[in-house]
């Protein structure tokens, strides 16, 4: 009988991230789910999917879990960014989730903390930094670099020899071409198609990604 990894879930919405991770770590047979943390008030001592809610995202700073690994199961850039560091500073091991639908090339690197999500395709030579999410479906093409806690949506696509740092969202279904780089935290709508670079702290929508300002969702039924 297989011995499964004692596992807890930082972050708890089962409409969001978290439900996805659960869903992934049912498939793997690798880990248990042991806990999660999570700082919503109405979930404090309560049981979600039978799994108990054992305190906020603050507690591993004052509660020891021996022998205990973490997954950070929360969308938000720069909030997971953060936690992870925060775990990884107080020596615990955060570890990577692949789903046993991707495909992820030998000669591609996965760091810690990472999603790799349900039919998502990673080709050789590119590498997956730390606490980073390839979502459902994407593609990351051979010789990429994708930063420190990005977040790579639901059907989203790179050619080849892409730049993604750290912090930057690539929307649901967009497409950056070749030899693009995307700077730090920058947002990229969703279904655009980035052909030039986008500096940091940038947020690009539509055809061509041009730059834009205001409220990306009005521009975008704009454009319809």
């Amino acid at each position: 009988m297989i011995k499964l990894k004692p596992i807890v879930i930082v972050g708890a919405r089962m409409d969001g991230h978290a439900g996805v991770v659960l869903d992934l770590i049912a498939k793997t047979k690798t880990f248990k789910v042991i806990g999660f943390l999570d700082n919503t008030p109405e979930f404090k001592g309560t049981y979600i999917n039978n799994i108990p809610v054992l305190g906020s995202s603050s507690n591993f700073k004052t509660q020891k879990f021996e022998s205990i690994i973490f997954h950070i199961a929360i969308g938000d850039n720069a909030a997971r960014g953060k936690l992870f560091k925060e775990l990884t500073k107080q020596g615990y091991e955060v570890v990577s989730l692949i789903h046993p639908s991707a495909i992820v090339s030998e000669k591609a690197k996965i760091g810690n903390g990472c999603f790799i999500g349900a039919g998502a395709i990673i080709n050789n030579g590119s590498i997956i930094n730390d606490a980073t999410i390839i979502n459902t479906g994407s593609i990351i093409e051979h010789d990429n670099i994708i930063g420190f806690s990005a977040h790579m949506a639901p059907g989203s696509k790179t050619a080849g020899r892409v730049i993604v740092d750290e912090l930057a969202f690539i929307g649901i279904g967009a497409t950056i071409l070749p030899d693009i780089h995307i700077g730090k935290a920058a947002l990229i709508g969703a279904g655009s198609t980035v052909v030039k670079n986008v500096p940091a702290k940038t947020t690009v929508i539509g055809y061509a990604a041009r730059k834009h300002t205001k409220n990306i969702y009005r521009d975008a039924k704009s454009d319809n």
